[in-house]
């Protein structure tokens, strides 16, 4: 499934909108990161939509909307989802248990999962290109 996604510039960043489901909003510090979310948002929204008995509704069309006024200004993208739960995916991983004992201790400090964390840890990483020589 593709729904359109629209991205408004904030004072810290984009909010995301999906016109299909106005009660589905993400947000993010910079588009990167603000599409990722906005992939996540759509996916568990589907999911749950779908598992209700909803059919979602057909797609916007990107063009329709963007000649709105009130999406003047507005960034769309098209956001593809399965909506049934495979658009997440679980994965083994190995590290040092002191690691994962640091890992975890400061997402019990911020109320995170350790899953959130490496995901906004991935982001910075790649957002910041830490690897390249």
């Amino acid at each position: 499934m593709q729904y359109v996604a629209l991205f408004e510039q904030e004072k810290h960043g984009l909010s995301v909108t999906f016109p299909d489901f106005p009660e589905c909003t993400s947000f993010g510090e910079d588009l990167d990161e603000a599409v990722d979310n906005a992939h996540e948002a759509l996916a568990m929204y589907l999911e749950d939509r779908i598992q209700s008995g909803e059919l979602p509704p057909e797609p916007s069309k990107k063009k329709v909307l963007l000649a709105q006024p009130e999406n003047e200004g507005m960034k769309a993208i098209n956001i593809s989802v399965q909506g049934d739960g495979s658009d997440f995916e679980e994965f083994e991983m190995v590290m040092h248990v002191h690691l994962l004992a640091r890992i975890e201790k400061y997402c019990r400090q911020y109320g995170v999962s350790p899953a959130d964390f490496l995901a906004a840890a991935s982001r910075l990483a790649i957002k910041t290109d830490i690897f390249a020589a």
